[in-house]
């Protein structure tokens, strides 16, 4: 017989450290939390391997659809490298609610929001933005290339690890707004460069910034980014051909 589920929603997870989850895993802390569930850092008990685990929130996964979305596009984008990668998927009963997660690898790094609080002003300067919007762009570029966009991108969902002049990153969740469009690869294009924006520091710097860094804010008009850009892809080119003054 199949077992009731509340009729009341679950808003939150908020898994002690230390529980054991479907007797292979053991949670270590949160990642962060978005608008389909939270996302864990767990210690898989047969290996010791770090582990990282999406749990969907019940009423965002009505008859699973939205793991099986997320595990078929994470499958198929398994060769872009700014993704974790998935490795299965399993499910646990809490507080009365069936819920299914997804387990992929774990990478070591903080969330782009906690390491923007740690910088002065809690902004970059705007060659480490720079920098770090070429990498962003370049590994979007791999999944627009296969006619897939991110859905979500926002500072919350990012891992970032800095080392030298450079970074790594590695987006940890993504978001499904149906079948892959234009509009959702232009999406993407829009939230890259807000995103580009919120490290500069936001409106309050912007006068401060050099002529070539505010060309390619446009303002934030969606429209002008839109066109200027197009795709990851052509942002990247567009970086890589800066002629600064």
């Amino acid at each position: 017989m199949k077992r009731p589920e509340p009729s009341h929603r679950l808003e939150s997870f908020d898994f002690q450290v230390g529980r054991i989850l479907a007797k292979k895993y053991r949670v270590e802390s949160l990642i962060g939390k978005g608008w389909e569930g939270e996302v864990y850092r767990m210690i898989e008990l047969q290996s010791g391997a770090e582990r990282a685990g999406k749990f969907f929130y019940p009423h965002r996964n009505p008859n699973n659809k939205a793991l099986k979305i997320a595990s078929r596009k994470l499958h198929k984008l398994r060769n872009c490298p700014i993704l974790m990668k998935y490795h299965t998927q399993e499910m646990i009963w809490h507080h009365g609610f069936r819920v299914p997660f997804l387990v992929s690898e774990f990478v070591e790094g903080e969330l782009l929001s906690h390491f923007l609080k740690r910088q002065p002003g809690r902004r970059l300067h705007y060659f480490q933005a720079l920098s770090f919007l070429y990498v962003l762009a370049k590994g979007l570029e791999s999944i627009h290339k296969m006619n897939e966009y991110h859905g979500d991108l926002h500072s919350d969902n990012i891992m970032i690890k800095a080392h030298g002049l450079g970074f790594e990153i590695k987006l940890i969740d993504m978001h499904w707004w149906g079948s892959a469009k234009p509009e959702n690869i232009n999406g993407d294009v829009y939230d890259l460069i807000k995103l580009f924006h919120e490290l500069l520091g936001g409106a309050r710097y912007y006068s401060k910034q050099p002529i070539e860094i505010r060309s390619m804010l446009c303002n934030l008009r969606r429209h002008a980014i839109i066109r200027k850009y197009r795709s990851a892809g052509k942002l990247r080119d567009y970086i890589e051909s800066i002629e600064w003054h």
